[in-house]
């Protein structure tokens, strides 16, 4: 009897301190999230008074005129329009690149000797600025959605490759010896071995991968397209509708920061065997 007393008085203590950690978590993050609230409207009300007074409203124009133009495109459906093609090309130059640079980073990986003959020209690829490859990419395949994946695909491979690549060669080369000697193949140093080793650089590489792939498709679209969020700022800058312009990029400001925290979400369910451990 005396022990299962205890048992719940343990018990009851326990949910007491869950729910007291539980009202410090929420203090904490109200007491973060509040002042961020509070910046956002300070910004937005100094912005609305400074239009026009202290800067041409054809410059910078006012938030009570971009958030109409906004809310009319979301309305139109012209918005979803343009910013499905965004992300689809962006999904795919991500899952392309992705691919692979998961492919020739393991390879290159795995050889020094591959990676020694190919380190140059890797690295003269890698230094120059892959927008500039946007006029080649035109002549290749045209304005339309190969252009927008290939910019995306280029950016993204060499994020990928060099974090793979460098991530499998940071394995320790005891574990690798000691698949061997138990009559490993090259297989399952590669599957058993590397990759789960260098998981975290991947992950690490897939982090800045996806908004660089947003980017490469966003350039793309400004520079040679007929649709996308990147074609709206364009579009709208082109006419000096100022409004409209800030629209664009309040749209894509707003879906780049949702992709930042699923992404960030992903990466941590991903990585959650290494945070346990």
């Amino acid at each position: 009897m005396g022990t299962m007393t205890t048992d719940k008085n343990l018990r009851v203590e326990a949910a007491g301190q869950a729910k007291s950690q539980g009202r410090r978590r929420t203090a904490q993050q109200w007491s973060v999230r509040l002042p961020q609230f509070l910046i956002v409207i300070a910004f937005l009300v100094l912005w609305e008074i400074g239009a026009g007074r202290f800067v041409d409203d054809l410059l910078i124009s006012r938030p009570s005129e971009i958030f109409p133009e906004l809310w009319s495109w979301i309305v139109d459906g012209d918005l979803l329009y343009h910013a499905a093609s965004t992300f689809k090309d962006s999904a795919l130059g991500l899952l392309c690149g992705g691919l692979a640079g998961l492919a020739v980073g393991c390879i290159l990986g795995q050889s020094k000797k591959l990676a020694v003959i190919f380190e140059p020209f890797i690295t003269a690829l890698y230094t120059m600025p892959k927008h500039a490859l946007i006029p080649l990419f035109i002549m290749w395949v045209g304005i339309n959605s190969e252009l927008r994946v290939l910019t995306s695909s280029t950016i993204v491979f060499f994020l990928i490759f060099n974090n793979t690549s460098f991530g499998i060669r940071d394995v320790s080369t005891a574990l690798v010896n000691s698949v061997r000697v138990m009559g490993g193949s090259s297989a399952d140093v590669l599957f058993r071995v590397s990759l789960p080793s260098a998981l975290i650089w991947v992950v690490a590489a897939m982090k800045l991968a996806v908004p660089q792939a947003i980017v490469g498709v966003v350039v793309a679209e400004m520079l040679a397209g007929d649709r996308g969020l990147g074609f709206l700022v364009a579009m709208n800058a082109g006419t000096f509708n100022t409004a409209g312009t800030f629209a664009a990029i309040t749209a894509l400001l707003v879906a780049g920061f949702l992709v930042d925290r699923l992404v960030g979400f992903l990466t941590r369910r991903a990585l959650s065997w290494k945070t346990a451990s």
